[in-house]
């Protein structure tokens, strides 16, 4: 069950590794996957992440050369957090000092809490510093919103963000605060509702793949699928968005594209499980029954607490005619999740595939008591009663 090496056109394969180096904190084998593309061909993007993993695998002094090249806030900041690390105090500051000057900045109470920045809080550097006030109103109100969702305090949260949007309606930020605040509360669509319109004001690949796992919790796939194509557009080094979309293929029944992204994924991550899951159950929707099987078993044989996997594998056994399997499965996953509607259902169909009507029905009865809409209609159907 190999899979193969799959590429995309248009992508460095050599930053690609990187970026996917870094989501697995591989941090050298990003900087010797990005060093070994030509200086000349080196994007301003490569040279942040060159910084980046010199940072996180504690080689300051790299990575503040790299930094110094790149002319964006996000760097400026790294600069300040390598040199406060060297505890060279004074620079961290007069880096900090130009990062605090952009308009575009983290939280006030973000920065007193970094991890690398508190090292030089006792300097004098650092409470000159903060004499200055380095934030305005607007910027101080949304520290508050920010600390009251960070609270779970959701409702005076809303109060803060939508005053504050009542006057100023095309606030990106405001608008991104205020969906994290719905999605925290698990109302999707508000949430929804208010990251497209940051989107619409201006595109941002974080903002895309949030919007488009919204939308796909709320079965609007079309809109997933679409969103999760504009970030891979506006960004194609993100490994994680090729998962999601992914998954948004799948649930419009485009599988062959689902395989195909997914088995781009695992070449740079062949050990991620929730990886080789979607690829079980992509191979199992596209009709590839066995391989979908031997995925799930791949699985199972690694991590036998996990009802998911069990559940799944059943569904591929129940498709392919293999109902006794099917059942054993699902036995093994009510063992580890009794009280899962899903499961009760198909272990239902399981059993009336037997000719098991009897211990069927038990089932489908179990599967409604927990709140399964869909074992109604089998116990109209096949119940009697």
């Amino acid at each position: 069950m190999p899979v193969g090496a799959v590429k995309v056109p248009h992508l460095n394969e050599a930053y690609f590794h990187a970026k996917a180096a870094m989501q697995l904190q591989q941090y050298r084998v990003a900087t010797e996957a990005i060093l070994s593309i030509p200086e000349d061909n080196r994007t301003k993007a490569m040279l942040f992440t060159l910084g980046e993993s010199y940072y996180l695998s504690g080689q300051y002094h790299e990575a503040v050369g790299v930094f110094e090249t790149v002319e964006q806030p996000e760097a400026q900041l790294y600069m300040a957090r390598a040199y406060a690390m060297m505890d060279r105090p004074a620079q961290a500051v007069e880096w900090l000092q130009k990062y605090l000057g952009q308009r575009e900045k983290l939280f006030e109470s973000e920065l007193q809490l970094d991890a690398a920045l508190e090292k030089i809080e006792h300097s004098k550097e650092w409470r000159t510093l903060w004499e200055k006030e380095w934030y305005n109103l607007s910027e101080k109100k949304a520290t508050e919103a920010a600390s009251l969702l960070k609270r779970k305090k959701y409702t005076e949260a809303l109060t803060i963000i939508d005053e504050t949007l009542a006057r100023n309606a095309s606030s990106v930020r405001w608008l991104v605060l205020r969906a994290k605040v719905y999605e925290a509360m698990g109302q999707d669509e508000p949430a929804l509702e208010s990251y497209r319109a940051a989107i619409r004001l201006r595109s941002n690949v974080d903002d895309l793949l949030k919007a488009s796992a919204i939308a796909f919790r709320l079965q609007k796939y079309p809109l997933a699928l679409e969103l999760v194509q504009d970030a891979i557009q506006t960004d194609p080094y993100r490994p994680e968005a090729y998962l999601q979309r992914a998954a948004a293929f799948r649930a419009a029944k485009r599988y062959e594209e689902a395989l195909k992204d997914v088995r781009f994924y695992l070449t740079y991550f062949s050990e991620e499980p929730k990886a080789l899951y979607q690829m079980g159950i992509a191979e199992t929707e596209a009709g590839h029954l066995t391989e979908g099987i031997e995925y799930f078993s791949l699985l199972i044989d690694r991590d036998r607490t996990r009802p998911d996997y069990f559940t799944a594998r059943a569904s591929a056994y129940i498709k392919a005619g293999n109902y006794s399997q099917a059942d054993n499965d699902l036995a093994q996953a009510l063992d580890l999740d009794p009280r899962s509607p899903e499961i009760w259902l198909k272990k239902g169909i399981a059993l009336h595939q037997e000719d098991k009507s009897d211990d069927a029905c038990h089932c489908w009865k179990k599967a409604m008591e927990l709140g399964s809409r869909e074992a109604g209609g089998y116990i109209f159907k096949y119940c009697g009663k």
